[in-house]
């Protein structure tokens, strides 16, 4: 009995001193160049990060180069991957949107564009990738490649594009106009609200929330007229984010970070003065527990220190995290690791305390670890290619067995409000992949179900009044 006792002890004492705190390092990986924005991570936990020496890089959950793919350019904006784990990252210099294949390889690029390609691509929910260049021009490049919309949106400066449920491209401009795109990329509306480089984000109830060179955080509605404007002290360039009860998120360019409640007053800021001073191009993320994460200055410090600040939702500091240049926009993975990069090309990987992304309307730039830019993006829903259908049907799921990533395919021959839920085998609801208006045609939906325990489990299709259900087994 006492050395059961003894060994017990042991592993207590094991487990305590191989226990990570969250905001320590686990590792880093060496880019060479700068990393100027948020890494995406792909279903299988795969970490997609752009750097400016002209590669994308594939990075392992342990810190190990998996591949690295030759851009030819430098890449400002932040990588986006697709239903079928295609990764699409636009290119300064060339201004050529790539998708490249999950192993690495090259599935095409698409034409040279009118400009640079400075910000992040969006997917829409038919594939559609849409960008803007710096001449002036707005694309929608189909899934194998071609063009499919050019517009000219008469700026040489644009934000990352935001796609709300109903397929509506949210685009803010430099010239001062921020604007409403159809999906086949014709304009709906345009509001003036001044010069805009922050890429919108989108509430539960379809506002949108943009900030502005102007000193202002702007409340739009849907319809294109103006909710509210929060009026801050400085420029915003870095991208709003929205925690699970509303509260509007953003740092403006005299390194203050405020927290705005949905009705456009504000909740708390942190000021400079060496607590809290935050970089105009830092966007922050937000984790489960509601821990915001944001990076930023030291101004006090004669070294200037550069930090990940981890915030508590009253405003209170939890921890700082010190790194040499670390900058840019934060990536929270499932098990709760921190991705963040710097201006001197590393990345670091930081140990978190959360379950990943908050359930919330918006969490992070480009609403989610695939960076699609697209509310209903998490399910990665994709239309795909072929003749109108003649009527309404659900294919199998695919792979299956599977682990972790099901697909199911549908067809719809006329217009329908169409939700696809999960269900688990005592018929509760334990997943909601889709809800939303789609136009005749084929689509796919995947379903990561990483954070689901092994079993049967049941997806159900219902479109104009009509279901059905197709069993898919999860074995891990």
């Amino acid at each position: 009995m006492k050395h059961f006792f003894s060994f017990i002890v042991l592993l207590l004492f094991t487990g305590l001193t191989f226990a990570q705190d969250a905001g320590t390092l686990k590792w880093t990986f060496d880019t060479g160049d700068f990393i100027f924005n948020a890494p995406a991570i792909g279903s299988d936990g795969t970490i997609y990060v752009a750097s400016n020496d002209h590669y994308l890089y594939a990075i392992n959950s342990d810190g190990s180069q998996k591949w690295k793919f030759d851009m030819g350019y430098g890449a400002y904006g932040a990588p986006a991957i697709g239903a079928d784990g295609t990764i699409y990252i636009g290119t300064a210099g060339i201004g050529k949107l790539f998708a490249i294949n999950p192993d690495g390889t090259k599935k095409w690029e698409s034409e040279r564009a009118d400009g640079w390609i400075e910000d992040s691509p969006a997917i829409a929910s038919d594939g559609t990738v849409v960008f803007g260049t710096s001449n002036q021009n707005f694309y929608g490049i189909k899934l194998d490649g071609s063009t499919r919309w050019t517009e000219v949106a008469n700026s040489n400066d644009y934000s990352s594009p935001a796609i709300a449920a109903d397929g509506t491209i949210y685009l803010g401009m430099e010239y001062g106009k921020f604007r409403a795109y159809n999906a086949n990329g014709t304009l709906k509306w345009q509001i003036g609200i001044g010069a805009v480089e922050s890429s919108p984000a989108i509430g539960a109830d379809g506002t949108i929330y943009v900030g502005t060179k102007g000193h202002k955080l702007c409340a739009i509605n849907p319809d294109g007229t103006k909710k509210w404007e929060f009026v801050t002290g400085a420029g915003i360039y870095a991208s709003p984010v929205i925690g699970t009860d509303g509260t509007v998120y953003v740092g403006s360019s005299d390194a203050v970070f405020y927290a705005v409640n949905p009705d456009g007053t504000e909740k708390w800021h942190l000021a400079t003065k060496g607590l809290v001073p935050f970089m105009h191009s830092d966007t922050p993320a937000i984790d489960s527990n509601g821990t915001i994460y944001v990076t930023g200055d030291d101004t006090t410090s004669a070294t200037f220190k550069r930090y990940l600040y981890a915030i508590n939702p009253d405003g209170q500091v939890k921890w700082m995290f010190y790194a040499d240049a670390i900058q840019g926009t934060p990536t929270i993975a499932d098990d709760g690791t921190i991705y963040v990069g710097s201006s001197n090309g590393t990345l670091y990987a930081i140990y978190g305390d959360s379950h990943g992304l908050a359930n919330s309307p918006w969490p992070r730039f480009h609403h989610d670890n695939k960076g699609t830019g697209n509310v209903v993006s998490p399910t990665a829903i994709g239309q795909m290619n072929g003749a109108l259908p003649q009527n309404f049907n659900v294919s199998q799921a695919y792979p299956n067995p599977f682990n972790p990533v099901t697909h199911i395919r549908f067809s719809l021959n006329k217009t329908a409000q169409v939700q696809v839920n999960v269900y688990n085998t005592a018929g509760q609801l334990v997943g909601r992949l889709m809800n939303a208006k789609k136009s005749a045609g084929n689509y796919e939906v995947s379903w990561d179900a990483a954070d689901f325990g092994s079993g049967v489990y049941f997806i159900k299709v219902t479109a104009n009044g009509h279901s059905q259900v197709r069993k898919a087994l999860l074995v891990k």
